[in-house]
């Protein structure tokens, strides 16, 4: 067993242990092992324990914890990885290192964008065993390597137009649009709308109650833009109008059940979800197709572009490792 011991430990095990020797906290206890080696390439087995570590929690918390079995296995790949991020980042110019900045900040604007709150992102970072700021250092160092790469291959690997449209032809299925409806709604909100807070049960029923004064409103005949222009709190700036387009899959289940089954200019009765009440007007049913191929060539142009970056990526790491010479002696260097 190989233990892990903190630099604080280490000093006071050395204190009492080999104050004999003289010995000061200014050594760590253990030397830290060399598991692989090159010119301008040294890969010290605590950051591969470390990383090792990081992940194990990262999978403990999605519920996936890691086999012991396969602890050697993901040993040698955390040191290839690490390997291939250092003779990358070697050969870093200073426009890459501009590059990666721009990448890594549109990278954590983007998870943060998924979190809930600044402070469930920070959660789900220390959950997966790191900080906020050594998560933002291994984003900086990901996005220097992508920069890299991008560089190196994204460059010398360009996508025809003629390779687009021959993977357009050939794979329709990649591009068959599902049935979509057109639908405006009204929404009767269950939280307000400027805190999010949920509200009390009172205000709940006051908002059922006037849901259901507005439905008769327009079972009436009264104008529906117009009602939902009073009376939504939706308050999505994309769909200003409470207009959506939609496939199956993309809106709540209960609102999808309800605006599957209208016809044409059909209004529905009062459907609930976790957000509130809603009143959904149909306006059109737009049949399954194939996606047009113009506004998809740049999509297919940047897939095909990273198949073959990710083709050519073994090959400029077997070659920059060969160049460095570099030796992995990490089962070598185990006790």
């Amino acid at each position: 067993m190989i233990l892990n011991f903190s630099r604080a430990t280490a000093c006071l095990a050395a204190f009492f242990l080999l104050s004999t020797a003289k010995q000061t906290c200014g050594a760590p206890l253990f030397a830290d092992r060399i598991v692989a080696k090159g010119k301008g390439v040294e890969v010290k087995y605590s950051k591969v324990e470390d990383t090792l570590i990081s992940y194990k929690a990262t999978r403990a918390t999605a519920g996936e914890p890691v086999p012991p079995g396969l602890e050697k296995e993901l040993e040698q790949s955390i040191v290839e990885r690490l390997i291939a991020t250092q003779i990358l980042t070697n050969l870093a110019t200073s426009a890459d290192i501009t590059a990666s900045q721009t990448i890594a900040v549109k990278f954590i604007a983007d998870a943060k964008a998924k979190a809930t709150s600044e402070e469930a992102f920070n959660r789900q970072i220390r959950a997966g065993g790191m900080s906020p700021e050594q998560f933002q250092a291994q984003v900086q160092e990901q996005s220097l390597v992508k920069a890299v790469i991008d560089r190196e291959l994204k460059a010398k690997t360009p996508i025809s137009d003629e390779q687009v449209k021959k993977y357009y032809d050939e794979h329709p299925e990649d591009f068959q649009v599902p049935e979509q409806l057109r639908a405006t709604h009204m929404l009767f909100a269950f939280k307000d709308p400027v805190t999010k807070i949920d509200l009390s049960e009172s205000q709940i029923a006051e908002k059922k109650k006037l849901a259901a004064d507005v439905l008769a409103r327009v079972k009436k005949g009264e104008d529906f833009n117009g009602l939902v222009k009073e009376f939504s709190e939706d308050r999505s700036t994309e769909h200003p109008n409470g207009e959506y387009t939609f496939t199956k899959g993309q809106m709540p289940p209960e609102f999808e059940t309800a605006a599957f089954t209208l016809s044409t200019n059909q209004i529905s009765d009062l459907v609930t979800t976790r957000y509130g009440q809603h009143i959904i007007k149909l306006h059109e049913k737009i049949p399954s197709k194939k996606a047009e191929l113009a506004p998809m060539m740049e999509k297919i142009r940047e897939t095909l572009q990273l198949e073959a970056v990710q083709k050519a990526l073994p090959g400029l790491i077997e070659k920059l490792r060969k160049e460095a010479d570099v030796v992995v002696t990490l089962e070598e260097s185990k006790p």
